[in-house]
């Protein structure tokens, strides 16, 4: 074996044990998420925490919680710009929304949220369409320290360019009506605030926890292995309500799952998909 081959292999043995030891010593099973992408996400933290070696990372995660936290959100990736994506909620707003009005009361999860960023902007836009008085909005994470964040609300001054995206997405009004400057801070308004519920869960290990009407779990399914990706999809079935919607990331599909058969995708919808099964 060559030198490369031997630090290839060594390195493999170092994750696995790392993998391991943050399941049995926190709980969080990482160890079905995709070995190339979690690879790199490691690497670029190890290089953030001054660390040669996973071995280390492993030591200071086994003796520190905060060091475990910090590790989640290296893996949870950069926080989402405000309507990052600005024809998933045009869509949303043309295809999901007059099938939401018809309907009495709704229930949205928004399944690995992160710093809420994506929340917050799916509640905006629940706000302009008159659906906030009838929906329930649930936000969810592995990460409870993500999820401190999100609930305050408080997020960097959005920019020119986020509030451009907000009018792309059909926003109403000016992205600034939901929000009070704070210096470089925005504080999101008490309505938007108080109407969102935060709580942990892990979708790799917990199960479903509600009916809902709408879910969006949007680029986090890339992060798992097939096997891990294909029991996410069974809980996202499970906790969706027969005619309701499944609002996946551009690069995600329901295709090659056990449930592809139950959803069809709405035409020019951006990854939203019906259950009609």
């Amino acid at each position: 074996m060559s030198p490369p081959e031997r630090g290839s292999e060594l390195e493999r043995l170092e994750l696995e044990l790392l993998l391991e030891a943050v399941w049995r010593h926190y709980g969080f099973d990482l160890r079905d998420h995709a070995r190339p992408l979690l690879l790199r996400q490691l690497r670029r933290h190890l290089r953030e925490e001054r660390l040669d070696t996973l071995s280390a990372l492993q030591g200071r995660v086994l003796h520190d919680a905060d060091a475990m936290e910090g590790l989640l959100r290296a893996l949870a990736g950069p926080s989402r710009p405000l309507f990052a994506e600005p024809a998933f909620f045009r869509s949303f707003r043309a295809r999901v929304v007059p099938v939401l009005r018809t309907w009495p009361s709704v229930r949205v999860w928004h399944a690995g949220c992160g710093s809420g960023e994506e929340t917050y902007a799916l509640a905006i836009l629940l706000m302009e369409e008159g659906l906030w008085g009838r929906c329930r909005l649930y936000a969810s994470d592995a990460s409870e320290g993500l999820l401190a964040d999100a609930r305050t609300g408080v997020i960097p001054l959005p920019d020119e360019e986020e509030s451009r995206h907000y009018l792309e997405a059909g926003g109403r009004r000016a992205l600034s009506d939901y929000y009070t400057r704070d210096g470089n801070w925005a504080v999101f308004s008490r309505a938007l605030r108080e109407g969102i519920f935060f709580t942990q869960h892990n979708l790799a290990t917990d199960g479903s926890f509600n009916e809902f009407q709408v879910v969006l779990c949007r680029d986090t399914l890339l992060a798992y292995n097939r096997a891990l990706s294909h029991r996410v999809h069974r809980r996202l079935y499970e906790s969706l309500s027969r005619f309701g919607f499944l609002c996946l990331g551009r690069k995600e599909s329901v295709a090659s799952t056990p449930h592809a058969a139950a959803y069809e995708e709405l035409e020019d919808s951006g990854r939203v998909f019906r259950r009609v099964a």
